[in-house]
């Protein structure tokens, strides 16, 4: 029955897979390794399948939760590239990148609301638990959700804005 399941429900979704696995990673080939990584993933788990109850929507998980792995892993090593880069770079003029970063964070921060900008610094500096935050604050977990990620939406289009036009504001 299972094998028959993959075969009826599973296979005639891969398309649907690889687009939905496309929209988040925006990579052909990198979309095309991960539907095949699940296919086989789900595969190797078949005989479970009669337990699943929307089979369809279970394997689309399994896609969203492989591309988020996926993008988690490339933005780390992205990181390291720049570490690395950054290594070979002159220290004169990594510092003074360094200062102009701080600078221009130091700002955008301060332009942020106080209830934010508290929230912001607990979780990101203090690496505080949301019910810590929330207690520590006054205020509940939503709303420790919610302001920290209105901060972190303001701060990403600040300095996207000066990443992309080298200016603040």
């Amino acid at each position: 029955m299972s094998h028959n399941l993959y075969h009826k429900e599973i296979l005639p979704a891969s398309d649907g897979m690889y687009r939905y696995a496309l929209s988040i990673v925006r990579e052909p080939e990198t979309a095309k390794d991960i539907v095949q990584d699940c296919l086989t993933k789900i595969w190797s788990i078949r005989k479970d399948l009669d337990k699943v109850e929307k089979v369809n929507a279970w394997a689309f998980r399994i896609v969203r939760n492989r591309c988020i792995e996926i993008l988690r892993r490339n933005r780390y090593a992205d990181l390291d590239e720049k570490v690395v880069n950054m290594r070979h770079s002159d220290p004169v003029e990594e510092q003074a990148i360094t200062n102009d970063f701080m600078s221009l964070m130091r700002k955008v921060l301060k332009e942020l609301p106080v209830k934010q900008q508290e929230v912001f610094h607990l979780r990101e500096v203090e690496d505080m638990s949301y019910q810590d935050i929330a207690e520590t604050c006054g205020l509940t977990e939503s709303d420790v959700k919610v302001n920290i990620h209105r901060a972190r939406k303001k701060v990403k289009e600040a300095m996207q804005k000066i990443d992309a036009y080298g200016i603040a504001n």
